[in-house]
């Protein structure tokens, strides 16, 4: 092993574990579960203007949330918690995570329970991470004795 070898690589081991150990206290992925955790909370005390305020006032999806929100606490008793947080990485303008979520009814109310897995796009509005958008990428709905089940006509 030449004189190189010996010292390029325990520099390039601790260049590495610096990296590692910058990407563990990055406070991002704390701060974007923070803004879900919130807007669980909020959803959760039916609380629209609670829910508003994770969702960037821009977002695309902000003004269709402010009307339908009222109408959804007012409609059903639902219950979101927050199953899954997995921070996906960020550029200078967003970031993103992909998130699972549990949604139940009450007892007896048919509302079919499920795990709605989605990818949250956040941007900046000021110095706070907001909910700038979401995609779903699937719902796994929970088969419960007596809850009813969507029966949608066969196509043809």
């Amino acid at each position: 092993m030449t004189m190189t070898s010996r010292i390029a690589l325990p520099v390039a081991a601790l260049l590495g574990l610096a990296v590692v150990a910058a990407a563990a206290e990055d406070p991002l992925p704390a701060t974007l579960r923070g803004v879900v955790s919130e807007q669980v909370r909020a959803y959760d005390a039916e609380d629209t203007d609670a829910v508003l305020r994770t969702i960037h006032s821009r977002s695309p999806d902000y003004d269709t949330m402010k009307a339908t929100l009222p109408k959804q606490f007012a409609a059903q008793d639902l219950s979101v918690q927050l199953v899954d947080f997995r921070y996906m990485g960020h550029d200078d303008e967003f970031a993103i995570a992909r998130v699972k979520t549990r949604v139940t009814g009450p007892p007896g109310s048919g509302f079919q329970d499920n795990l709605v897995d989605s990818v949250m796009l956040f941007h900046r509005e000021g110095a706070l991470w907001k909910l700038w958008s979401d995609d779903v990428l699937g719902v796994d709905f929970e088969q419960k004795v007596g809850s009813v089940t969507p029966n949608y006509p066969t196509p043809r």
